[in-house]
């Protein structure tokens, strides 16, 4: 678990620190403060830097994540990953995103890198030796006009592992979709619905063991007559692909009904519970956690994220734009013993020696019931 934050270099994230965290954390502020951008900055900390989820990231911004070739003479031409620099563009000189903990030297670190040859002397088994040509990722500072250049890259370094990213290698098929070390479990919640086909195989991951109860349980929270959750298969008439649908059973009907019938509620919390219990040993993270959930209910939500994290082993990460959500998640992180709650504001620094940069105000468990309105901007 993560007890402080640091994010360096990443989108508005230039120098950005969180001093204390907990186990469930609630991150409010105005809209375009960089809520989205913690959590997508956890996203690529759990998974190692891996390529596979970089381009994912990019492809759902619409950014670039491949090398264009093709491109007429004189247009600008983002280079891929580009956008994920503060700035939206490669620094001059060695400043590498920074994702970890706050005095840690095993932070993730991703460097903007060139590619050169460099001459190397090797020695056959009878002593003869022969001057050969590699490929070397290098850095800005280490360029100079005397090397060849190759190309532009990532270099992607974490607890002493490193893997590179080569821009110049555009087909699929020679993609290197290395890591380094093994990455955390990370379950992630957008704003907008997930597929349905994806929830099913989360449920078929849990499925007859003691995870599904909780998943029940939660489900009963919107639904106190809700008894079982099933998923089938079904024959989609546009293009003959077969697509999963959840049913349920619900005390007094004599069929089950479809999932999608009982109101976006219903399946916003079977994407919170889902995500819940297959985040196991990592990090849930929730966009917008009040989406499709009514206020009367958000805190015996929360009151169960808190339950769940602890004997989980997850920590908990969430944004908000609603009130009623922060006073939510204060009554259940002031009633809850054994998991520190912890919530922080991001907004820009109102000093001007910090020149509008992005920081977090945090308020522990011992805060938050002092917290006001009239002191808390979350829009």
């Amino acid at each position: 678990m993560l007890k402080s934050l640091v994010i360096k270099n990443f989108r508005s994230l230039a120098d950005f620190e969180v001093a204390k965290l907990g186990r469930v954390n609630l991150i409010v502020g105005k809209n375009n403060s960089g809520k989205s951008s913690v959590l997508e900055a956890l996203r690529i900390y759990a998974g190692n830097g891996h390529q596979e989820l970089l381009e994912k990231i990019a492809q759902g911004h619409d950014e670039k994540h491949f090398l264009d070739k093709n491109v007429k003479e004189g247009i600008e031409n983002p280079l891929p990953y580009e956008d994920l620099f503060t700035g939206r563009k490669f620094p001059k000189e060695e400043k590498p995103i920074v994702i970890g903990e706050l005095e840690n030297e095993n932070a993730l670190k991703i460097y903007h890198v060139y590619t050169v040859e460099k001459d190397y002397i090797a020695t056959d088994e009878e002593g003869n030796k022969e001057t050969i040509k590699r490929p070397v990722s290098i850095t800005y500072l280490e360029l100079t006009e005397h090397r060849r250049l190759l190309g532009e890259g990532l270099l992607i370094k974490k607890k002493g592992d490193a893997v590179s990213i080569d821009f110049n290698v555009i087909s699929p098929d020679f993609r290197r979709f290395a890591t380094v070390g093994n990455p955390l479990p990370c379950s992630f919640i957008p704003t907008q619905l997930i597929a349905m086909n994806e929830l099913a195989e989360n449920w078929d991951s849990i499925a007859l063991t003691e995870l599904e109860e909780t998943v029940k349980d939660a489900m009963r929270i919107i639904l106190p007559e809700f008894e079982a959750i099933t998923f089938i298969n079904e024959l989609s008439y546009t293009d003959n692909s077969i697509r999963r649908i959840a049913k349920v059973k619900v005390k007094g009907l004599a069929r089950p009904v479809p999932l999608n019938s009982l109101g976006d509620g219903m399946v916003r919390i079977l994407q919170i519970a889902l995500k819940l219990v297959t985040a196991k040993g990592g990090f849930l993270l929730i966009d917008e956690f009040e989406n499709g959930l009514h206020y009367s209910v958000q805190e015996k939500v929360w009151a169960l994220l808190f339950e769940m994290a602890e004997k989980l082993d997850i920590q908990v990460f969430a944004t908000t734009h609603s009130w009623d959500c922060i006073e939510s998640f204060s009554k259940a992180a002031t009633s809850n013993t054994s998991s520190q709650g912890v919530l922080f504001r991001i907004g820009k620094s109102a000093k001007a020696s910090d020149h509008g940069r992005v920081i977090a105000t945090v308020f522990d468990e011992s805060e938050l019931q002092t917290i006001t309105q009239a002191d808390m901007e979350i829009r």
